[in-house]
């Protein structure tokens, strides 16, 4: 085999349960050391570790929009959902990733120094569009697609500002759960083309941002509180959207990586060939690095080191290593268990 990918790594995703960016970096140091891929998130601490919930809990003082049902995130079912006031219109809002970007990039520039790898770039997570659209509007699919747009214009501002600062040193890493499910609940006959579509809709924030940026993208099935959102029976919803993302990528912008789930929340990986054998038709270029999310410490590194056969064998290439999603809704025994899995599945 051809090792195209220069070798394993382990991709970190996001979250990781820590006080702060310093502890989050230091504990990602003294588990994986110099292992991981070319660019590190900052463990997304904080009122992060949640992922959006900060972000739709902040539209309970938004003037054009009230709340329509509340919810404690205890579960999928118990959300926070908005409803536009009657007399207004829901055409902008604000986020918050530039303002975690400049908390966090002075540390990641010392503990990249630290390391000695001053080409190591800050992974910035962006969660989709869509995906914080239908957060916010109680997962009602109507309305989650009627009000994206506010939330991509207030992403594209805050790439465009991150740009500035940091340029080329910074890979975006693009978070698509709801996108999944949308896919998934496609009739099968239909879901090549629903994935086509939905690319489309994925691609704009990437087609609006500045040239020259780096783009990764994060296939998930939800993580709430290490439980997953959606339900694959096999990888072909995974196969056939990133497929779809890879041949419509837009010229200008660079596609490091793609991540794909292939752990359900606090359920491991499973070792059934047939879920995996969708990853067959896989068509992302030699260029672009696969990450495989399957990385989870409630499976022995033997059969961990099964599940890594089977998918490079499909794959038919070495993979990266990474979980199915930040590790953030772990507790700190669990995420530096599964941190050690992951470096234990390098070689």
């Amino acid at each position: 085999m051809i090792d195209v990918n220069g070798g394993r790594r382990v991709h970190l995703v996001g979250t990781i349960p820590a006080e702060s960016t310093s502890d989050a970096l230091r504990l990602v140091s003294e588990t994986v050391g110099d292992a991981t891929t070319d660019w590190l998130p900052d463990g997304e601490t904080g009122n992060r570790q949640n992922w959006i919930g900060r972000l739709v809990e902040s539209l309970r003082q938004h003037p054009d929009l009230e709340l329509d049902k509340d919810g404690d995130w205890s579960d999928y079912e118990s959300t926070p959902g908005f409803r536009v006031k009657k007399g207004h219109r829901f055409d902008y809002v604000a986020l918050d990733y530039f303002e975690h970007f400049e908390e966090s990039w002075p540390v990641f520039e010392q503990v990249r120094s630290d390391l000695g790898r001053p080409d190591l770039a800050f992974q910035v997570g962006i969660p989709g569009p869509i995906d914080v659209s239908f957060a916010a509007f109680g997962f009602n699919p109507l309305l989650g697609l009627r009000h994206t747009r506010p939330f991509e214009d207030a992403a594209v501002v805050e790439v465009a500002k991150i740009h500035e600062k940091a340029g080329d040193e910074i890979v975006y890493q693009l978070e698509i759960p709801i996108e999944i499910e949308v896919v998934n609940r496609i009739p099968k006959p239909l879901r090549k083309a629903g994935a086509r579509w939905m690319a489309g809709r994925i691609l704009r924030l990437v087609e609006r941002s500045p040239h020259g940026t780096r783009w990764g993208f994060h296939l998930c099935v939800g993580d709430m509180n290490n439980e997953a959102f959606s339900r694959l029976d096999d990888a072909t919803t995974l196969v056939q959207l990133a497929n779809a993302l890879v041949r419509r990528f837009p010229s200008g912008r660079k596609l490091e990586f793609v991540h794909f789930p292939l752990a359900h929340g606090s359920e491991p990986p499973v070792r059934d060939r047939a879920f995996y054998e969708p990853l067959a038709d896989l068509a992302v270029p030699a260029d672009v690095r696969v990450i495989a999310g399957y990385a989870h410490e409630a499976q022995s590194l033997e059969e961990q080191q099964e599940v890594r056969s089977i998918i490079e064998g499909l794959v038919r290439r070495p993979v990266d290593v990474a979980a199915s999603c930040g590790l953030g809704r772990r507790d700190l025994d669990a995420a530096q268990a599964n941190l050690r899995q992951s470096k234990s599945l390098l070689s």
